[in-house]
Formats: C-alpha cells, structure tokens, sequence
C-alpha cells in the first residue's frame, strides 16, 4: 500500500507539471486547457503522499496487515467493473443517468446500508458534478437519451 501510495503521489505531481507546463495553465479568471488536469494532479500527488506517509507512520511498529480476503477482492473488482461499465454508460444514457445509476451501485459496493442513503448520495453526487463541470467549467458532458 505505501508503493502505491507514493507512486500515486509521483503521478500526480507528473500530470500537474505536464499539464501546467505543455498546456498552459492559464488563470483562475481564464483557465486554460491545463488548469484542471494541474489541479487534479496535485490533489492527487497531496493524498498520495499523505497516504504513504501515514501507513509508514502507522506500520513501523505494527505486524503486517492483513490480506485482503475474497471480499475484499470482490469489492474492488465490484468497484472497477463499475467505472467500466459508467464509461461504457456514457456515450447512450449521457452524463447524468449514468452516473446516477453507477453511483448507486458504488454505494451499495462499499456498504451503504439501505436504498435512501445511496439514493440521496448518488442525486447530490450526480448533481454537484453536473454543476461543476458543465455550468462551472463549461466542459461537454454527454447527453445521450437527454439530448
């Protein structure tokens, strides 16, 4: 976990730099087509270290930790599964259903108890990315059946 973490810091830092310095980074009045990949990158570079930093911290005294189990593995094979199939979504049902529905299944997949909570989660989810990306950023969502 704490490879993983590190050489996600690494990438993160990659992609803002790559994208800050071949795009054009812009500003925050005009952003330029490297803005949000440079944000995104440095997000991920500050978790990814902050990750790392933490399991090293909490695993230097402690025994290893245990495997992931069928579960587990089940879990995250759930999980990945479910981006492919929001990408495969995309282009048919467009932006908003399908992230609704694949947030749902998200929810569910990670232990969200009930049908509300997952419900109410994926609309505000489901929305807040509308908002952000298509009224905000001004970026082309597909529309699919809503277009």
């Amino acid at each position: 976990m704490t490879a993983f973490a590190f050489l996600t810091a690494g990438a993160g830092a990659l992609v803002a730099a790559v994208s800050a310095l071949a795009l054009g980074f812009g500003s925050l009045a005009e952003p330029g087509p490297g803005f949000f990949p440079c944000v995104v990158g440095l997000v991920l570079a500050a978790a990814g270290a902050r990750t790392g930093v933490s399991t090293l911290r909490r695993t230097a005294g402690a025994p290893g930790a245990p495997p992931l189990g069928r579960s587990g593995v089940r879990r995250v094979l759930f999980m990945l599964a479910s981006f492919v199939v929001w990408l495969l979504l995309l282009p048919a049902a467009g932006y908003v259903p399908g992230t609704f529905v694949v947030a749902i299944a998200m929810s569910r997949t990670v232990g969200l108890e009930g049908w509300i909570r997952p419900l109410l989660l994926s609309a505000a989810l489901t929305v807040a990315l509308y908002l952000l990306f298509d009224v905000f950023l001004y970026v082309d969502l597909p529309r699919g059946i809503l277009g």
